[in-house]
């Protein structure tokens, strides 16, 4: 009781902040095009909010070693290089960066990496513009990423929490493993596939999970980013936005509320279809 009643108040005297936890920038997409969209999607989730609150959004990106746009739009900032409309600023954080509109509105894009393990496992690296090496064991990895200040997330996949890969998860989570980690939920989970169960597994434990829309590298997909993620309230200082989103997830008190929709059917084998194709060119 008395850790909801502190939830509570603490919910009821800070500001909303909207997240999507897993975002990729790929080469095939229009910059333009997924700013817009990605401002547009968190509008539309505060729209639905019974009273017009304060709010920040934030795109948490989650880089392959082949990607570095966060350092790409640091560069922006610092020659005033505009994207269409868009400009850029930095934080007094090397790790935030936050894109303004014509209309003196937008949101916060934080660094971070994707990172493949020995056992080809993806571990994501919020909240870190580090760059980091795959091929590591699970362990191993995790560990590197709480070494470089950046919090370490394991996102469900399509397929890539099954058999052999699924066992080494299952014995992490069953293991002393020390806080933090989390698990990431995915837009692209279709809605016939049901709530993995290492989902409740982690939570069992206190891990959380944090949602994320995980675009693929397929142009129609930059529409996605902000579609899918959480909504939290807390502490927010808008020169250290990494910093802040960082405590307020550590924070045990902390609830998460997720958004979004999962991937309908015939998006989802599109999806998949288009893939295979374009791998096979």
């Amino acid at each position: 009781m008395m850790t909801s009643l502190l939830a509570k108040s603490i919910d009821s005297a800070h500001p909303l902040i909207l997240a999507d936890a897993h975002v990729h920038i790929y080469n095939c997409f229009s910059l333009e095009q997924f700013l817009n969209s990605a401002f547009n999607n968190f509008q539309k989730t505060v729209a639905k909010l019974p009273h017009q609150i304060p709010s920040y959004s934030l795109l948490f990106l989650t880089e392959t070693s082949d990607n570095n746009w966060f350092k790409t739009l640091v560069e922006y900032a610092e020659k005033q290089q505009k994207v269409e409309d868009w400009r850029f600023y930095k934080t007094s954080e090397s790790e935030s960066i936050y894109a303004e509109n014509p209309q003196n509105q937008g949101m916060y894009l934080i660094a971070g990496r994707q990172i493949i393990t020995s056992e080809n496992l993806e571990v994501l690296a919020l909240i870190t513009d580090q760059t980091f090496s795959d091929g590591s064991p699970l362990q191993d990895t995790i560990q590197t990423v709480r070494d470089a200040g950046g919090l370490p997330i394991l996102p469900w996949g399509f397929g890539k929490w099954l058999g052999r890969r699924g066992k080494v998860l299952n014995n992490l989570l069953n293991s002393d493993d020390s806080s933090p980690l989390f698990l990431g939920d995915n837009g692209g989970r279709p809605i016939f596939w049901r709530r993995p169960s290492y989902f409740q597994l982690a939570e069992d434990k206190g891990l959380r999970v944090l949602p994320g829309s995980d675009p693929l590298p397929i142009a129609s997909e930059s529409t996605r980013p902000g579609s899918f993620g959480f909504q939290v309230r807390g502490s927010f200082n808008k020169q250290e936005p990494g910093k802040s989103m960082k405590e307020v997830l550590l924070r045990p008190e902390t609830v998460l509320h997720p958004y979004g929709s999962l991937q309908t059917p015939w998006n989802f084998i599109r999806n998949q279809v288009t893939l295979r194709y374009q791998n096979q060119e």
